[in-house]
């Protein structure tokens, strides 16, 4: 994480007046809507202040579910600054663990995934099961009243939706994934099956831009002809063919149609669930706050983004594939394959980068013309709402 950062016109702007300024822009309607005000993307208040209000207590994706399929592997994560430890039970079912010993609070585990039946903590070996509960503390019997049984790790709320695993912060969240997403699912994604697909690749990446610019920039595909020729470009999916989805709390989205009904892009033949359109059709969306989603019928490509200052984000994301689609590459051929995957979603990264570290060097300007967005860019004024509702 960055030590300082470059003040601007917006650094210092009060909370209050951020506030007021967000909600302002939030009440246009969307024929007259602008785009987020850039104090938002600026004021070290506001960053604060959503940190406390959206990392802290909405549900965060921190990957997929079949990248833990046995009992005891982990994944290890980080939400607004809290280490977090996500293990698959015997049970099946995944549970959710702060990071940190029951002791002084010692990150437990450091590596990224793995597999273990114990988890010890490097500082005093106190040594907890894959259940978070603890099992041996090292001459704590010489302490009279310690009490094993309330030195467990801190335990978290998990939930998997259509493969993806979430996490929360919140000791009382006040809705469930799966609730807040079941009419998008219903209408939209669930013909997809995307609990079926495969992972095959997790990455990281950190850029110099607020977290918001990312989400920007995903939630509209007008940039895509334009900025996207080594990749998404190819799929030559016509702006006049976007559409943009229904109003939510909890997510937007929107869908096109390629030209091409095989290929790259395209369902398998072997995939009898999509019909029609769908077959070659591609929806972006994104679930509030920061979890984005590009699906298409032969792979999907998310991206989980997480604040480290007003100007710095880490983002997680990875790439999974339908089975039908995988079945087909040959094991000699699989490695040459990923590797070719893994360039063409760099390759699209870095061409995303150029415009969203872009977007945020142009918002701290202090004069700025009004603003205005395409029909098809709905999904930011969507969001726009979203922020307002959630920091206010």
């Amino acid at each position: 994480m960055k030590t300082e950062i470059a003040q601007n016109a917006y650094t210092n702007v009060s909370l209050d007046k951020s506030l007021k300024i967000l909600q302002e822009c939030s009440k246009k309607p969307f024929e007259k809507a602008t785009p987020i005000p850039s104090v938002v993307n600026h004021s070290i208040e506001f960053y604060n202040h959503e940190q406390a209000n959206i990392f802290n207590k909405e549900w965060i994706c921190i990957g997929r579910c079949d990248e833990i399929q046995s009992t005891g592997d982990f994944l290890t994560h980080e939400i607004a600054g809290t280490p977090i430890l996500a293990v698959r039970q015997k049970s099946g079912e995944i549970m959710g663990f702060v990071n940190a010993c029951a002791h002084r609070f010692t990150c437990i585990v450091n590596k990224k995934s793995g597999n273990a039946f114990a988890f010890t903590c490097p500082n005093h070996a106190w040594t907890y099961g894959i259940d978070g509960k603890l099992n041996h503390a090292p001459f704590m019997d010489l302490k009279t009243d310690f009490n094993s049984k309330k030195n467990n790790l801190e335990s978290l709320h998990t939930e998997s939706w259509e493969g993806f695993l979430y996490i929360t912060l919140s000791k009382n969240p006040s809705k469930k994934v799966s609730e807040s997403l079941e009419s998008f699912r219903n209408s939209i994604v669930g013909q997809y099956d995307m609990n079926n697909y495969q992972t095959v690749i997790r990455e990281t990446m950190s850029w110099d831009t607020n977290w918001k610019n990312l989400i920007e920039n995903f939630t509209e595909s007008y940039h895509v002809p334009i900025a996207h020729p080594k990749t998404f470009a190819g799929h030559k999916k016509q702006i006049k063919d976007y559409e943009c989805g229904e109003d939510s709390d909890h997510y937007c989205y929107h869908f096109a149609p390629q030209e091409l009904e095989n290929g790259p892009g395209a369902a398998h033949p072997k995939n009898t669930k999509l019909q029609g359109k769908w077959r070659r059709t591609m929806v972006d969306f994104c679930v509030f706050p920061s979890h984005l989603v590009t699906l298409m019928p032969d792979y999907l490509w998310w991206v989980s983004v997480m604040p480290q200052g007003v100007d710095e984000f880490k983002a997680t994301w990875g790439v999974a594939v339908p089975p039908e689609i995988l079945n087909d590459i040959a094991k000699e051929d699989y490695d040459e394959w990923l590797k070719k995957k893994i360039h063409y979603m760099n390759t699209a990264n870095e061409e995303d980068k150029t415009l969203v570290e872009a977007l945020y060097y142009g918002s701290q300007s202090r004069r700025l013309p009004q603003g205005t967005l395409h029909p098809i860019e709905k999904n930011l004024w969507q969001f726009t709402k979203y922020l307002s509702k959630i920091t206010g």
